[in-house]
């Protein structure tokens, strides 16, 4: 379906996101996905007016589908500012999103692994066993040693690595650049990536993205989704862990050694610190459990 066949206006408004409000193209997508999904659930017509009622009907079809509270907020924020961009440009006459009924949202306790868990992994990638091993220990070191998203590691260029203080810069939501340090294992097997086998790669892709796949061509999410998906299963870890586990696994290490919040904001590139704040809950169980561990009155107990 292209962004025609629904109404010139969607065209429209996916190149005022990009051209105006300078949102990254994974951004866009979502704003195109989430207008795709209404328009196939056959809200949207050609006109582009809706009822409350629509809106009320697909929330609670979102509903039926097992959709989380957080994601069908986010949905409906789309589309909320597609709305407002339509009324703004007189294409409807008012924004019904704005009278829309959302789940309550519930903070989670996002998943995350133990520290010997985040090691076991590291460890897999094997000289011997693994052919591109220098460059699947440097993806993982650096996935885990800068908390970064999986789009932000596959958009990282070469020159984007400072090694010589420690530090890479990252383009994370929005273009929005922030310089990350990223630690000392991560820094070694970044270099020896570079030096034994990216900078024989020059000869044969005019791409700077730091990691190519097995083509020289820049990873797509599910092929570097795949890569990092074989050492875990290698590890023999029981639950699941995506790419994004280790984000979270970075942030609740982090905070569980003392750093604060606004660090860690920084570090994960948060536009607001009531995003981290996610991670505070971890911090408290975590409190709970050393207080329980080394309390003279508490250790009486066992």
């Amino acid at each position: 379906m292209s962004r025609e066949e629904v109404n010139p206006s969607v065209s429209d408004y996916l190149q005022y996101l990009e051209l105006e409000c300078g949102l990254s193209q994974n951004t866009i997508a979502a704003y195109e996905r989430d207008i795709r999904e209404f328009t196939v659930f056959g809200k949207l017509k050609s006109d582009l007016a809706i009822r409350i009622k629509d809106v009320n009907s697909y929330i609670a079809h979102l509903l039926g589908l097992n959709r989380r509270p957080s994601s069908i907020a986010r949905k409906i924020s789309s589309l909320r500012n597609f709305y407002r961009y339509l009324r703004e440009q007189g294409v409807v006459e008012g924004n019904p999103f704005d009278f829309a009924r959302i789940p309550k949202i519930m903070r989670y306790h996002p998943d995350y692994l133990s520290v010997g868990e985040v090691e076991n992994i590291l460890n897999q990638p094997n000289r011997e066993k693994d052919r591109h091993f220098l460059r699947d220990r440097a993806v993982l070191e650096l996935l885990y040693g800068a908390g970064l998203r999986i789009s932000e590691l596959i958009s990282l260029k070469i020159s984007a690595v400072y090694d010589e203080i420690g530090f890479i810069k990252v383009t994370g939501k929005g273009n929005k650049e922030r310089l990350v340090p990223f630690g000392r294992h991560a820094k070694a097997a970044v270099e020896e990536y570079l030096s034994n086998v990216r900078e024989n790669l020059r000869a044969h892709t005019e791409s700077d993205c730091l990691f190519l796949s097995n083509r020289n061509e820049p990873f797509t999410r599910v092929g570097l989704w795949k890569v990092i998906k074989k050492y875990v299963k290698r590890s023999g870890l029981i639950k699941e862990a995506t790419p994004h586990t280790f984000r979270h696994s970075f942030a609740t290490h982090m905070i569980e050694g003392g750093a604060d919040l606004r660090t860690v904001q920084e570090l994960l590139g948060h536009a607001s610190i009531t995003t981290t704040q996610i991670y505070t809950q971890v911090d408290r169980d975590y409190l709970l459990s050393v207080h329980r561990e080394f309390h003279p009155r508490e250790k009486e107990r066992k």
